[in-house]
């Protein structure tokens, strides 16, 4: 359901902002996602410039420079003589998008099952132990608790550092948060599921392991997976709402 803006952000404005070296317009981009990726934003909400303006403690261009950049990358809609509102994506380009993010995944997972030295083990080792131990207190599927949006990123980042890929790593990494903004859209949280958690450990053994053949399959496969249950939920919304 659409709404104001006003009541889906912290009441204190983000204190980064003040004397910042980085343009206010990358902080507005930077704050806008997280609220995109990690708040209660749904498909339709009305974004405000002038609310997030004030909440940022700047004026409107770099908010509205954030605005633009969103819209083109597909996260909101700029809407002439209405304003700008989160987006809501077509349910077949996401099955489009999550094969190809697969494919892409897919061959970094591969790499770094194929790359990885022994001497890296114990780390990626310490890293999974850390992620079970956060997960055993993360909140349910209705809390939309950011660590597990969080944790997922350290997951395939340490991933992608063990692959040895700068630019296939690059191309990749740009596709996770679009990801994580559709999987958001259709079921409200980021919560690892059953499955996801199969996934992850099949993923974690066949990298610890060095198979890539089963390292490409299991991120693969649960990319695949992913891409046709939030495909399937957003196709069912919008028939809810035609």
């Amino acid at each position: 359901m659409a709404g104001s803006s006003a009541n889906r952000f912290p009441v204190r404005p983000t204190r980064r902002v003040a004397g910042a070296s980085q343009p206010l317009a990358q902080l507005a981009y930077a704050h806008l996602m997280q609220q995109l990726l990690e708040g209660a934003l749904a498909p339709g909400d009305r974004l405000s410039v002038v609310e997030l303006a004030e909440h940022l403690g700047c004026s409107r261009v770099p908010v509205m420079e954030a605005m633009k950049r969103l819209d083109a990358e597909g996260f909101v809609e700029i809407v002439p003589q209405v304003g700008c509102r989160v987006a809501r994506p077509d349910a077949d380009e996401v099955r489009d998008f999550f094969e190809l993010f697969a494919a892409v995944e897919g061959c970094v997972t591969r790499l770094a099952a194929a790359r990885r030295e022994d001497a890296e083990l114990p780390e990626f080792k310490a890293l999974c132990a850390r992620l079970d131990r956060e997960l055993k207190t993360a909140g349910g599927p209705e809390a939309r608790d950011p660590r597990y949006r969080r944790l997922n990123l350290d997951f395939h980042s340490a991933i992608h550092r063990l692959a040895r890929a700068p630019l296939a790593c690059s191309v990749a990494a740009g596709m996770w948060d679009r990801s994580d903004f559709f999987i958001k859209i259709a079921f409200g949280s980021l919560y690892f599921s059953r499955r996801v958690r199969q996934a992850h450990l099949a993923i974690r053994r066949a990298i610890i392991e060095g198979k890539p053949d089963a390292a490409e399959a299991a991120i693969a496969g649960q990319l695949r997976e992913v891409g046709e249950a939030v495909a399937a939920r957003l196709a069912a919304d919008g028939q809810s709402l035609s």
